[in-house]
């Protein structure tokens, strides 16, 4: 580089600068004011009844900050979750031969050692083992729990989960909600594989929709199977029931990458094939490119 282009280049790199630390001393001055989802709620005419359930959670309440941190940690592996699926499944007793269905026993020992750590689980004789709350029998409250925490860690949006409001027309409650900056999310979880979705389910994650008016909505199924085959399949069926024969053009379900699909860029289908975070940020990347 000649001498005059570089004069030039350091001067323009200056200018930068000296942009950089005017905008920065504007934001010290007037920093942003955050919305709090309440807020953004409010803006839409609901009112939240309930939040954040703790009573259905496959860990205690007075866990430990160091011990949640690790539970939500290897919730981030797909075995994982399954075994915590089997395992609210068997509930009052279980041995570790019971959940190797996805895990080898190696890996099961070492999960039921972690989870008698946080005494989420107990034993109850020789070999053998129970929740610690017999009232458990469903690890969905947790899966919702973890998508709430996954946006918190991983995307830095305050989230709730297992939302009811007042006097809503769908009814139910709303599995997963986050202001993603001035963006509110809506998230519907389902931890059973795509067989035993129905039409109903789909049906019903439109009318939340309807209800909550989010900027982006997630159908997440936390399944690494095909989703083109059965929940791809239904929500054609739904939009059809909804916007007639013509859905099939005015409102396509396209495929975005590998198994996530979406509908006019901010309908979400999303799985867990490969990795759970990533897919929801490929989704959340998506919408923002498309908004740009």
């Amino acid at each position: 580089m000649k001498a005059e282009e570089l004069k030039r280049e350091v001067k323009r790199l200056g200018r930068e600068l000296e942009a950089l630390r005017q905008e920065l001393m504007a934001l010290r001055k007037n920093p942003p004011v955050e919305t709090p989802i309440k807020d953004l709620l409010k803006e839409r005419g609901l009112t939240v009844f309930r939040q954040n359930p703790i009573e259905k959670l496959l860990f205690p309440a007075d866990i430990s900050p160091g011990m949640k941190t690790r539970f939500y940690e290897l919730l981030k592996r797909y075995s994982f979750r399954l075994f915590l699926r089997d395992m609210a499944k068997k509930g009052e007793g279980f041995r570790i031969t019971d959940l190797v269905r996805y895990v080898s026993p190696e890996v099961a020992d070492q999960y039921i050692r972690f989870l008698l750590s946080t005494t989420s689980i107990e034993e109850k004789g020789k070999g053998t083992f129970r929740i610690r709350d017999g009232s458990i029998n469903s690890f969905g409250p947790t899966l919702e729990w973890f998508v709430a925490e996954m946006f918190k860690r991983e995307f830095a949006s305050p989230a709730i989960y297992g939302v009811h409001f007042k006097n809503t027309s769908s009814g139910g409650d709303f599995d997963v909600i986050a202001r993603w900056g001035r963006r509110l999310v809506y998230v519907e979880v389902k931890s059973s594989p795509p067989k035993g979705i129905e039409i109903n389910e789909v049906s019903a994650f439109f009318s939340r929709i309807d209800d909550l008016i989010p900027d982006v909505a997630l159908f997440y199924n936390d399944t690494q199977l095909r989703m083109k085959d059965k929940l791809v399949v239904l929500f054609r069926k739904e939009l059809e029931n909804r916007y007639g024969p013509q859905a099939y053009q005015t409102h396509p379900v396209v495929r975005l990458v590998d198994e996530l699909f979406h509908i006019h860029d901010h309908i979400f289908i999303v799985n867990s094939r490969k990795d759970v975070v990533h897919n929801f940020g490929t989704c959340l990347n998506h919408f923002l490119r498309e908004r740009i």
